[in-house]
């Protein structure tokens, strides 16, 4: 019964197996170089350190970057493009990818463009039976507009967005 317990203390983590992590990690996550910082130095706190420099994390995640297993630019890319498919509005997409550690120069690049910004938050209604895709008889209820218009918002889309979105009168959109 007492080795089990010796199994569960962890070891001190040194330069050398703070690398392996970081290399296991990149191998099953896609991630950013901020999200695997924050995961390295978690482990650092959980484990200890015992090599005789302070670890250097940044020395770590340029050697990951060099590999190629993490690019930033092309991690925001994805997340941006799944985000988008899923129908979230540009300040939702802009907020998941600053949480993410993506520079802001990425971001604004990757938003910037806003003409899929009608068609995203169309995809969103419609997927969602929002606004002019509810199809009940409460439908003029402002209660059930308001309802509608947060959770679009809450999804990301502007208000100016919103309001368009809303005017739409679905038979002329079917015809």
């Amino acid at each position: 019964m007492h080795h089990h317990l010796k199994d569960k203390q962890r070891k001190p983590l040194d330069e050398d197996s703070l690398r392996q992590l970081a290399l296991y990690y990149v191998g099953r996550y896609a991630t950013s170089s901020k999200k695997l910082s924050e995961y390295l130095k978690r482990k650092i706190n959980q484990s200890g350190w015992i090599g005789t420099a302070p670890p250097d994390i940044y020395a770590i995640i340029s050697y990951c970057i060099n590999l190629g297993y993490i690019n930033d630019p092309l991690f925001a890319e994805m997340k941006y493009n799944a985000f988008k498919r899923r129908g979230y509005g540009k300040i939702r997409v802009k907020s998941a990818l600053k949480a993410a550690g993506i520079d802001e120069k990425i971001i604004d690049s990757l938003t910037e463009n806003n003409d899929s910004a009608m068609e995203t938050a169309l995809h969103y209604a419609k997927k969602r039976h929002l606004g002019p895709f509810y199809e009940k008889e409460d439908r003029d209820d402002i209660k059930i507009k308001r309802r509608h218009f947060a959770a679009m918002a809450r999804a990301g889309h502007s208000a100016d967005v919103i309001a368009r979105i809303f005017k739409i009168n679905i038979e002329d959109l079917e015809s």
